[in-house]
C-alpha cells in the first residue's frame, strides 16, 4: 500500500502533516536548510564588481548574455532575477609541480561562470564570479563512491543488482580549488563595453549621418534663398 497523509492537530499550533509516520515538518525543514545552504554559497561567492554605463537592468542582462555566450555554453539565464549561469567548462591545464600531479590527478580541470547583478542607488552593478574546479585523485574518487554506494551490509542482495560495484562507471569527482578573478574582471569589463556599445548606437538615430544632415539643411537654405 502507498504511504498516506495524516492531518494531525495540536492545540495553539498549525496542522502538521504526517507521511508514513515521519512529519511534513521534517520536509520542510530539510527545503529551509538547502535554501540556506545556497544562501551561503551566494554570498561566500568570490564576486568581482563593476558599475555599468547603464541603468536599464534588462540592457546589462542581454549584454552580459551576450558576451558569455561567445565563450561558454549557457545552463541557465533568468533574466527576472538578471543572474546567468554556464555550463562548466572543461580544459587540459599543465602540472603545477604539485604531488597531485605525480598521483595522475592532473590536467583536467573546469571552470563555471556566474553572472549576477545589483543596484547601487540608480546605478547596476554587474557581478562575475568564475569557479574553477580541478578533477580529483584516485583515493578521492574511490572516498566518494564508497559515499556514494554505501557499506556492502546495506547494498541490496547481488541478484537484485543490475551490476556489480565493479562494472559501475566511474563518474569524474570534481574538487573546488578557487576562483579565477582575473577573468573574472575581464569579463566584467567586457560586458560594460558590450553595454556602452549598445547605449552609444541607441542614442545615434538611424538614417542619415551628421554631414548628410547638415548637406541637407544647406540644399534647404539655398531653396528658401537665405
Amino acid at each position: 500500500m502507498g504511504a498516506t497523509a495524516k492531518r494531525c492537530l495540536t492545540p495553539g499550533r498549525a496542522p502538521v502533516y504526517s507521511l508514513g509516520g515521519a512529519t511534513m515538518k521534517r520536509s520542510l525543514l530539510l527545503l529551509l536548510a538547502v535554501g540556506v545552504a545556497a544562501g551561503c554559497q551566494e554570498a561566500t561567492r568570490a564576486w568581482q564588481r563593476q558599475p555599468m554605463p547603464s541603468h536599464d537592468r534588462q540592457r546589462v542582462f542581454q549584454a552580459a548574455r551576450g558576451v558569455l555566450e561567445e565563450h561558454f555554453q549557457i545552463a541557465d539565464a533568468n533574466v527576472i532575477r538578471g543572474t546567468i549561469e554556464t555550463e562548466p567548462q572543461v580544459f587540459d591545464r599543465g602540472g603545477g609541480g604539485t604531488l597531485a600531479d605525480l598521483r595522475g590527478a592532473g590536467g583536467r580541470w573546469r571552470r563555471t561562470v556566474y553572472f549576477n547583478m545589483e543596484r547601487s542607488g540608480l546605478t547596476v552593478v554587474g557581478k562575475v564570479a568564475v569557479l574553477l574546479e580541478r578533477e580529483a585523485t584516485a583515493a578521492a574518487i574511490a572516498v566518494a563512491e564508497q559515499h556514494r554506494t554505501g557499506p556492502e551490509d546495506e547494498l541490496p542482495a547481488a541478484s537484485h543488482r543490475d551490476h556489480s560495484l565493479g562494472d559501475r562507471p566511474k563518474q569524474p569527482v570534481w574538487m573546488e580549488v578557487g576562483e579565477e578573478k582575473s577573468l573574472a574582471r575581464e569579463l566584467l569589463g567586457t560586458i560594460a563595453g558590450r553595454v556602452r556599445e549598445m547605449e552609444r548606437q541607441e542614442a545615434v538615430p538611424m538614417g542619415q549621418s551628421p554631414r548628410e544632415a547638415a548637406e541637407e539643411v544647406r540644399r534647404l537654405g539655398e531653396q528658401q534663398g537665405f
